[in-house]
């Protein structure tokens, strides 16, 4: 399928010029389709909605991505890339700080490299609230949509624990280290994931610095304590 890009006076457009905005109508489509499939789940976004909330032409999702699937499949894609590009320093982080300490790490060391996975953890759950809603979709939907070759949990996030762990006094075994991921993930994903329903309810807004700040302090708490017995 052929497409040209044309510019407002309706004259076609080449080289670079061209190719930035064909770069700009695909992230603006990605932009809109993100909204979409978050707001209304993938049965409940429109191709036709996604193209003019992008400010583009409706042949334009299908040009880029083929159909529905290939759209949805790039939205989530993107979102697991950004999850891992905004946590892999968090991981370089610990791994930096737990090397200049000593063995077994002490209690202060343990709960600041906590800290730094736990807080960029929930501060990127801040930063992208889509993130969250689209992961809720999938669970619904039995992570029919997320595709094997991309894990749906952060690798950075198991890296740094591993780290963590392999700094403490006694070993912890593959099956405990997998408990720990998802024991932190959750700890982390919950308040977002129900944010207008538990915490609404509990009167929090989940959104608020403080509170997001007074939860990472008391995750940080309770991994502390774990960590401090042997799995």
């Amino acid at each position: 399928m052929a497409a040209q890009l044309t510019d407002q006076s309706g004259s076609t457009q080449s080289g670079p010029r061209r190719r930035r905005d064909a770069d700009a109508s695909r992230e603006a489509i990605l932009d809109a389709a993100r909204d979409a499939f978050a707001r209304d789940g993938y049965d409940g976004a429109a191709m036709g909605r996604i193209a003019a909330d992008a400010g583009v032409s409706s042949a334009l999702p299908a040009y880029f991505f083929g159909d529905k699937d290939g759209l949805y499949e790039a939205v989530v894609g993107r979102e697991l890339d950004a999850r891992e590009a905004a946590l892999r320093p968090v991981a370089d982080r610990v791994r930096a700080l737990v090397a200049d300490a000593r063995r077994p790490l002490d209690d202060a060391t343990l709960r600041r490299a906590l800290a730094a996975i736990v807080g960029g953890y929930v501060g990127f759950l801040a930063e992208r609230p889509a993130f969250v809603r689209l992961m809720a979709w999938e669970a619904l939907n039995e992570g029919r949509r997320i595709g094997p070759a991309r894990p749906p949990h952060s690798t950075a996030v198991q890296d740094a624990l591993d780290v963590v762990l392999d700094g403490l006094a006694v070993p912890w075994p593959p099956a405990a280290r997998r408990q720990l991921l998802v024991t932190t993930v959750g700890l982390c994903f919950f308040p977002d994931a129900h944010a207008d329903t538990m915490l609404a309810g509990l009167g929090i807004d989940a959104t608020a610095p403080r509170w997001r700040a007074a939860r990472v302090r008391h995750v940080v708490d309770v991994l502390a304590a774990a960590l401090r017995d042997r799995p």
